[in-house]
């Protein structure tokens, strides 16, 4: 059995940028490992040469990557959607929602702005957008900001600024003590932490393949 040693040797040895720098994490775009490169090479290259004779192949193809994403989320693949980034997925669940006039998102003002605007872009329809001042995403001022026409709360799972890291269980039950779902935010953590979304409760979620791009959409949700 590889010890832990081994596996990180293994994943370094994927990263050409390792061999001659120093690539430290700031939580934007990674490098690519070799079998992301040889794997967008190989598409690339039979694109060129056999058109879209080879679709079915890389039909299948979508297809394990489908159900790589539901294994990561402890969800099932018809529960996954392949996008193109975290934006996407923010906006198919603002723009996809069934809002009433009169209705509020409560979401933490330090949120990265692709999971601002898209709820703020929803007072056309009447919807608020209320943003919570929040030290370190305190989960007393988010639940004193919703009532009884909260639809959504809308939070980062670690946030892009601070690092600060929320626990997914803990912000769904804000949301569903006011019978509200959660969004969460997940591009700063999927892939490094743990996450069963059944278990901790989230309704829907977006996250990158940069950083990891799925949607989940929750049984509670309508």
């Amino acid at each position: 059995m590889p010890t832990e040693p081994d596996r990180w040797l293994s994943f370094r040895r994927d990263m050409p940028a390792a061999e001659r720098l120093a690539y430290f994490d700031h939580a934007a775009v990674a490098p690519l490992p070799r079998s992301t490169a040889a794997a967008v090479i190989e598409w690339a290259n039979s694109a060129s040469a056999d058109g879209v004779t080879d679709w079915p192949r890389w039909r299948q193809e979508v297809e394990a990557a489908r159900r790589l994403g539901a294994e990561l989320l402890s969800a099932d693949a018809d529960e996954i959607a392949l996008i193109h980034n975290t934006t996407e997925g923010v906006n198919l669940v603002a723009e996809g929602f069934p809002w009433r006039p009169g209705d509020n998102v409560v979401v933490p003002a330090c949120e990265f702005p692709s999971n601002l605007y898209p709820w703020q872009n929803l007072a056309a329809r009447g919807v608020e957008a209320r943003l919570v001042p929040a030290e370190n995403e305190r989960l007393d001022r988010l639940a004193d900001a919703c009532d009884e026409r909260t639809r959504i709360v809308a939070a980062s799972w670690v946030g892009y600024a601070t690092g600060w890291r929320n626990d997914p269980r803990e912000l769904a039950e804000v949301a569903h003590r006011r019978g509200a779902l959660l969004f969460l935010d997940a591009i700063q953590g999927l892939g490094v932490f743990p996450l069963d979304v059944e278990a901790a409760g989230v309704d829907f979620l977006a996250a990158d393949g940069h950083k990891v791009a799925v949607t989940h959409r929750g049984s509670g949700a309508p």
